[in-house]
């Protein structure tokens, strides 16, 4: 009978450390608490392996080895986790960030007012009518998101006036302005000019027209091409690209008309001006901006954002985000490191974001995510970190880390032993 039950099995010792939690009649040491959640076995081993994946990617920091990429979802931002994150930021611990719409309006928010606890069992139906908005067990009232408002249309304001096209004249020195058209049926403008002076017409200018002869050709055309003739020959100017140097000649007076056409704003250039335009030093932004830690956010319409921007096009239309810039910079910087670390608060963007940045250099050497998502259902938000091995997101001799939980609690007692150790020990050598 009992062979029928019982398989002659294989010692473990060899292999496997033996459970054994904390004895808390050696009194109460949390850093030896925390040691020992590595043998204390489900989620508690977890978070201590955790803890050693993200020491590893602090021994490459010493070195400046390696970039870490940080991503968490706005909820991170809603509860206290802000001020963990800021402190990251602040002390310049990870290299960029990915994350939400509201882990970019309630970091700003929470600037002007603050969020509230609640509970998690208060009536929806009884908070509407009284303006209160509910984020699980928090609140956050509609007056945070009036300030906001105030806060944010100055900004759209200046950014429109300075990412839209606008028209600036230089006047050259020269002699009589002449318009002909060559046999190649191109319009041809020549003058001499008195001095050696290169024109500043460099991207993002594009010349439109020459004492308002040209502009209305131009503006339709983009390929419109000046052909300049002086003593030294014909001088072509490629819109957009080219400095235009070296007429000789007498008085006279020319007029070039250039269309300044910057780049469009992408959205982490949009969320640095924000962080520059705070002047909070509880603000993660505030903070990231004067570090220079770019924040990337692919979603950044999908919120309170979103909404500052649509009612603001109704007064001042035109304002475009260029995502497509912003993901070329965030695959660079992962292209470009030595060793790269991924720390992921949550799911969705953010955590495919980041991975997919790192699929780009043939995966992250080192990677930690803290969720409470499952895989049975495909998702890439509950899928575990072998998933993304398959996919070239993490190296195949990584050793990455899942552990499914809730951030709130355990991010803070993951900081707690590793990166504000690390600032304490820097601290203590210098």
């Amino acid at each position: 009978m009992r062979y029928a039950l019982y398989l002659d099995d294989e010692s473990l010792l060899i292999v496997y450390p033996q459970v054994k939690g904390y004895d808390f009649n050696k009194g109460v040491d949390f850093d030896k608490l925390f040691a020992s959640f590595l043998n204390h076995g489900f989620q508690a081993t977890s978070l201590a392996m955790a803890a050693g994946q993200i020491n590893e990617m602090l021994e490459q920091k010493r070195f400046s080895n390696i970039t870490i990429f940080l991503g968490y979802t706005s909820n991170m931002v809603s509860c206290g986790n802000r001020e963990v994150i800021r402190y990251l930021v602040e002390h310049k611990l990870i290299d960029a960030i990915v994350t939400t719409a509201g882990g970019i309006e309630e970091d700003i928010m929470k600037t002007l007012q603050p969020h509230f606890m609640g509970s998690f069992d208060l009536s929806g139906k009884a908070l509407r009518r009284k303006g209160h908005n509910r984020i699980g067990n928090l609140l956050v009232p509609n007056e945070n998101y009036c300030l906001f408002e105030k806060w944010m249309n100055p900004m759209l304001d200046e950014l429109l006036d300075q990412y839209t096209p606008h028209l600036t004249t230089i006047t050259v020195p020269g002699t009589e302005l002449r318009l002909e058209r060559a046999s190649n049926g191109n319009l041809e403008i020549s003058w001499e000019n008195s001095t050696d002076d290169a024109l500043p017409i460099d991207p993002p200018y594009r010349v439109v027209g020459v004492n308002n002869i040209l502009t209305p050709i131009a503006l339709k055309s983009l390929d419109t091409r000046l052909e300049l003739f002086g003593e030294r020959g014909i001088e072509a100017l490629e819109i957009e690209s080219k400095a235009v140097k070296g007429w000789k000649g007498v008085a006279g007076r020319v007029n070039i008309t250039i269309l300044a056409n910057p780049p469009n704003l992408t959205p982490s250039e949009m969320i640095r001006r924000m962080g520059l335009r705070c002047n909070d030093s509880s603000s993660i932004l505030y903070h990231a901006s004067r570090n220079h830690i770019p924040i990337f956010c692919p979603a950044l319409t999908d919120g309170s954002v979103g909404d500052m921007i649509f009612f603001h096009s109704y007064k001042r239309p035109g304002l475009t985000l260029d995502i497509a810039r912003d993901l070329r910079r965030l695959n660079e910087m992962a292209m470009s490191a030595n060793n790269t670390g991924m720390i992921i608060l949550g799911g969705g963007v953010v955590k495919h974001h980041i991975c997919n940045a790192n699929l780009m250099r043939n995966g992250a050497d080192y990677a930690v995510f803290v969720n409470t998502a499952h895989d049975f259902d495909g998702s890439d938000a509950g899928a575990k970190p072998d998933e993304a091995i398959s996919w070239g997101k993490i190296k195949i001799d990584a050793q990455p880390v899942k552990v499914c939980g809730d951030a709130s609690f355990l991010f803070p007692l993951l900081v707690a032993q590793t990166f504000a150790k690390y600032v304490e020990s820097l601290k203590s050598k210098s």
